[in-house]
């Protein structure tokens, strides 16, 4: 079965990124609950709490994300929509980018980015498919984001990165 991954950001320029250390990462397959949120926050925040070489540029350790109900709700939207649209893709099924979506979510930001995957059996999985891409790898390392929104429906997964104006 195929993985597939994609990448948008507005802030985050484009590099490459070495794998992640798979003791770092749990590999079980966790519902979307409080709990999946707090598990997937978890996981990218030991990622972030390090220093990492995403291809030729190195990231230094970052403050830990925090969650924004906001960006979980607009995480969980994308996801829903990619899921019952069944494509994988930046630009909802009904023409929004991240930004307008962002705008309907009530979210004004100073800066924002977006993950998303689909296919992937848990958070590590996931996580881990992201490392190994250029441009997800210098979204999760970047200190430029200081909250998230994360959601999964269905194997349709989305992570939303941004910091409030």
């Amino acid at each position: 079965m195929e993985k597939k991954i994609l990448f948008i950001a507005v802030l985050v320029s484009v590099v490459s990124c070495t794998a992640l250390d798979s003791s770092e990462i749990k590999k079980e397959n966790i519902p979307e609950t409080a709990n999946f949120h707090h598990q997937f926050l978890q996981q990218v925040n030991i990622i972030r709490s390090k220093g990492r070489k995403c291809g030729k540029e190195f990231f230094p350790a970052s403050s830990p994300l925090t969650l924004n109900g906001n960006l979980n709700q607009a995480a969980l939207l994308h996801s829903q929509d990619m899921f019952k649209h069944q494509f994988l893709e930046h630009v909802s099924s009904n023409g929004d980018t991240l930004v307008e979506r962002m705008h309907k979510a009530n979210y004004v930001w100073r800066a924002v980015a977006e993950n998303i995957a689909h296919n992937q059996k848990s958070i590590g999985q996931v996580i881990d498919d992201w490392l190994s891409s250029p441009d997800h790898c210098s979204n999760m390392m970047s200190a430029a984001y200081t909250q998230t929104g994360i959601a999964n429906v269905n194997r349709y997964w989305t992570q939303v990165y941004a910091t409030p104006k």
